[in-house]
């Protein structure tokens, strides 16, 4: 049986179930998988087209079917989820109705012998071709996947909707193969929150008895740079896009993974931090900017849309915004609200139940497990001289600037 996590939460008025399936990020499959996830949702065996299906939801009283895929280390995550509301407001057995079409989705999907329908296949590729097209548009998101592309040389530098090029070449039989692939060889969990208790657990297991698998994840390994790769591309643009990659070499749960986060929010993790208050406001070099960090990879990353004419010099202030933390250039106070950020929006991931379950999932990689009052403690912990050892050991690995070059 797979593991199933069920959270009783009184505040919701609706009840949400999310399976998950997990399988090492794949370059021959992430695009199939992206296009799986789309494609099963919009209908079944039972309900064959996309109108059948919304009416049948409806019927479950506007229940809400969706999926979406993920990178979470080096894995690939399918996401099925279902929200609907709880039976004690509309007396009626919703919940069963809602596991079996979730169920359903999964063991019973529209397919023809081996292979999808290939009407539908064909729009749902559409359909991808167009985001991919989007992310080109989006100088934003372009130029940080091209970042992505210069870091890593393993399948992690593709994006989790799939790689544009294999695109043409996915049959309806090859996602059938990724379907199977996906049942056999996914390592999966069930995730349940609402107002409901442990009784629920038989039905939950009858509906959802499938096998799992164990995933073996590679670690992503890079190896310190004595400079970084600096790469310049020119476009037609408006503003300049600046995207750094950084490695810092941290273990979950260490006094120096807690160091990082709160080093990242100090950083550039919202509009007190020194990049927002120093580059964008004070020197007036960004149109926007800030940093995010993957903690549990030891990745973080500074994402700016900057003038043209100045984005070496927007470049420059960065890293010595960087030097400053190292030195320890910014105050106690900016460290205290650092610490109370973080916690807020920890705290506020819990009042939406997609939250709790993208961060109980997430804690199901970790071999050390923290509670989230363990969590808390590790942030107010913190001190600033932990802060400024993390930032030393900082490696910019990649720059990479898409501007439009400045004729003289």
């Amino acid at each position: 049986m797979i593991p199933i996590y069920i959270k009783n939460e009184k505040k919701f008025k609706t009840i949400t179930l999310a399976l998950k399936f997990k399988a090492p990020i794949d370059a021959d499959l992430i695009t199939e998988r992206s296009l799986l996830a789309k494609l099963m949702t919009k209908s079944t065996a039972n309900y064959p087209t996309e109108q059948k299906l919304y009416d049948y939801l409806s019927d479950l009283y506007g229940a809400h079917l969706s999926s979406y895929v993920t990178k979470q280390k080096t894995a690939h995550v399918m996401t099925f989820s279902i929200e609907f509301i709880h039976d004690k407001f509309i007396d009626e057995p919703l919940f069963d109705a809602c596991c079996q079409l979730l169920s359903d989705v999964i063991k019973h999907p529209n397919v023809n012998g081996d292979s999808f329908n290939e009407q539908k296949v064909v729009q749902e590729k559409q359909l991808l071709n167009a985001r991919f097209d989007n992310m080109k548009d989006n100088k934003a998101q372009a130029s940080f996947q091209r970042m992505l592309k210069e870091m890593f040389q393993t399948s992690y530098r593709y994006p989790s909707i799939g790689i544009e090029d294999r695109l043409p070449d996915v049959t309806p039989a090859s996602l059938y193969a990724a379907y199977e692939s996906m049942l056999q060889k996914d390592e999966k969990a069930l995730y349940v929150i609402g107002d409901v208790t442990e009784e629920i657990r038989s039905k939950l297991e009858h509906y959802f008895d499938f096998n799992s698998e164990d995933v073996t994840l590679e670690p992503l390994e890079l190896e310190p740079k004595a400079k970084p790769v600096y790469v310049t591309e020119y476009t037609d643009t408006s503003q300049a896009r600046i995207n750094m990659g950084m490695t810092v070499p941290v273990e979950y749960g260490t006094s120096d993974y807690f160091a990082l986060i709160v080093m990242n929010q100090i950083y550039g993790g919202d509009a007190t931090s020194l990049l927002f208050m120093n580059v964008r406001e004070k020197m007036s070099l960004a149109y926007q900017i800030h940093s995010q960090v993957d903690a549990r990879l030891g990745l973080m990353y500074v994402v700016a849309g900057v003038q043209n004419a100045t984005y070496q010099q927007a470049v420059d202030t960065i890293l010595s915004q960087l030097e400053m933390m190292k030195q320890g250039e910014f105050s106690e106070e900016l460290l205290i609200i650092a610490k109370k950020m973080l916690i807020s929006h920890r705290r506020e991931n819990f009042d939406r139940p997609r939250g709790w379950i993208e961060v109980s999932y997430a804690s199901s990689f970790d071999t050390a497990q923290l509670s989230t009052e363990e969590w808390i403690k590790g942030i107010e912990s913190v001190t600033k001289e932990e802060v400024m050892a993390i930032a030393e050991q900082v490696n910019v690995q990649t720059i990479y600037c898409l501007a439009e070059e400045v004729k003289e």
